[in-house]
Formats: C-alpha cells, sequence, structure tokens
C-alpha cells in the first residue's frame, strides 16, 4: 500500500479588506478571553488557521510504501500561494498518486479543508475524487491520525502530546517556531521553512507507523 503523509504550514494574509479586519478583531477578542494570550499572538493564529484570513505558505509531503518501506520526501514553498497549491494538486492529480491514501493529523477539519479553499479562490481545478473525499469514520481514503487516537471526539489530542505519549521527539522542538517561520520565508531562509513543516510530517509519520496495524 503507497501512503502521502503531509502536513501544511499557514501564514496570515498579507492585505484585509475592511470586514476581514472586523471578523479578525471579533475573532481576536475572543481568543484572547479564552487563552490569555496577547493580541498580538491571538490575531496571528486566528488570521492563520482560517482559509478566509489566512494563506498556504508551504506543503511538506512523504510518499511511503509499506511493501519495501520506501519513502521519498518534498516540500512545496513557491514564491506565491497560487504557484504551491498549483504544484501540489499537479502531484495530487497525477495518475502515480492515484491509489494512495492520504495521511495526515487533524487533517480532516483543517489541512484539506483549507487546501480546497483556497485553491476554490484561485479557481485551480482539483481533479482527484480521492482527496475530495472527506466522509468520516473511516480511513480510507484519507486517514487522519488525531481522529484515530481521539476516537472521532470533537476535541482531539495534540500532535505535541501524542508525540510525547508515544516516545517520539516532538515537532515543537528545533530552532524555528510557529510564530518565527513566516519571518524566516521573508528573509529567504526556505530551508527553514522547509525543515520546520518537515518535523510535523515526520512526527506524523512516525505516530501512523505505531497505529497502523490497529486499523480497520
Amino acid at each position: 500500500m503507497r501512503y502521502l503523509i503531509f502536513d501544511i504550514e499557514t501564514v496570515p494574509l498579507p492585505d484585509l479588506t475592511p470586514s476581514q479586519v472586523e471578523e479578525v478583531s471579533r475573532r481576536t477578542a475572543r481568543e484572547m478571553d479564552r487563552s490569555g494570550k496577547t493580541a498580538e499572538e491571538a490575531e496571528s493564529l486566528v488570521r492563520s488557521i482560517s482559509p478566509f484570513l489566512g494563506q498556504v505558505l508551504a506543503i511538506g509531503m512523504r510518499w511511503y510504501n509499506d511493501s519495501n518501506d520506501d519513502i521519498k520526501d518534498k516540500v512545496i514553498v513557491e514564491p506565491s500561494e497560487q504557484a504551491t497549491l498549483t504544484s501540489f494538486f499537479d502531484i495530487i492529480d497525477h495518475s502515480a498518486s492515484r491509489d494512495v491514501r492520504f495521511v495526515h493529523y487533524n487533517g480532516l477539519n483543517f489541512d484539506v479543508p483549507f487546501l480546497v479553499v483556497r485553491a476554490a479562490h484561485y479557481g485551480i481545478a482539483i481533479k482527484s475524487r480521492r482527496f475530495l473525499n472527506l466522509a468520516r469514520f473511516r480511513y480510507d481514503p484519507h486517514i487522519d491520525v488525531m481522529q484515530f487516537l481521539s476516537s472521532w471526539r470533537w476535541e482531539g489530542v495534540s500532535l505535541d502530546l501524542a508525540c510525547n505519549s508515544f516516545g517520539i521527539p516532538s515537532p515543537k522542538e528545533g530552532d524555528v517556531k510557529g510564530e518565527s517561520v513566516a519571518a524566516a520565508y521573508e528573509a529567504g531562509e526556505i530551508d527553514k521553512v522547509a525543515e520546520y513543516v518537515m518535523r510535523d510530517v515526520e512526527a506524523t509519520y512516525q505516530l501512523f507507523r505505531k497505529i497502523r496495524p490497529y486499523l480497520p
């Protein structure tokens, strides 16, 4: 069986309309009340987790073939979001990806919908019906590792906590943090961006290897 493990990194949209600014203000206030974050931290979060307020910066990918344990990694970081998305969906739509199972961590709630909405923003065609199939409570074509670990409950377990539980190095370890990945990109430090997004891919891959024998 062939699998494609992937993770996206998102950042705030650089320019917002007045209605978007108003929405950010409302969501930021709620996030500050809920989490105690500073205004800057809360605003960055709310603008990064919504496909209407944020954009895709990078996509980390790992192909895994369980018949021979072969792996192949790729990170897509193009000069523009549209180019990054186009490159990603060219791969997803290619005949070589026809039968892969997509593996991610909270991808059904975040990564996949975010990618699809941002692709729709640019009118980028997605021909893979498997990728667009977000049916819940099943593990084909998508294997959401977080949903497996949380038994499909609304409140899932964080990737960091799951890794700690299974003795897997946390993706939070490393020089580049989530709050500084955009700055690394702006500085042209693409290697640091790639290293950051692939830490999540590696962690998801390691967790997937742990749970794979227990999947139906």
